[in-house]
């Protein structure tokens, strides 16, 4: 007979205990990566965010496991990382975050004007090597165009 696995009991420095508590764990690989260690400190934040955010939704865009949604309303309102004022400050974020390889832009909803679908990325793992590529189709309309008139 096996034996039964008792449920993990948050500690108290961990939660107020509520039962619909989420965590967003960072291992140490990732912490001590070269691509971690370029990231801001609100780069980093957002990204515990984003994490947090995917483990509370039951329902994930477009029936992927590993997609979520952050918009406007949920980094400005609910989780008070940027002010309203501060677009600008959550999309270079999010930017630095796909081009550094923990995020990929599933879809764009510029042109549709609906909500930007990301997915969580492996690519952090072989920042910095001949391997890491990030194709135009995980990043933003915004970063393609900016690609673009450096170009120019």
């Amino acid at each position: 007979m096996s034996k039964r696995k008792m449920p993990y009991r948050k500690k108290p420095f961990e939660s107020t205990g509520v039962s619909s508590d989420t965590s967003a764990n960072i291992y140490m690989s990732m912490i001590m990566s070269v691509a971690w260690r370029q990231l801001s400190s609100n780069q980093k934040v957002l990204y515990v965010y984003c994490k947090a955010q995917y483990y509370a939704e039951k329902k994930h865009p477009n029936g992927d496991n590993l997609c979520f949604n952050m918009n406007q309303s949920k980094w400005n309102s609910l989780y008070g990382l940027y002010k309203k004022s501060n677009a600008a400050g959550f999309y270079r974020d999010m930017s630095a975050l796909i081009e550094y390889g923990f995020i990929d832009c599933v879809e764009c909803g510029a042109v549709t004007r609906t909500k930007n679908v990301y997915r969580f990325s492996h690519m952090w793992q072989n920042y910095g090597t001949e391997k890491f590529l990030r194709p135009d189709s995980v990043k933003t309309l915004s970063m393609r165009r900016k690609e673009l008139k450096e170009l120019i």
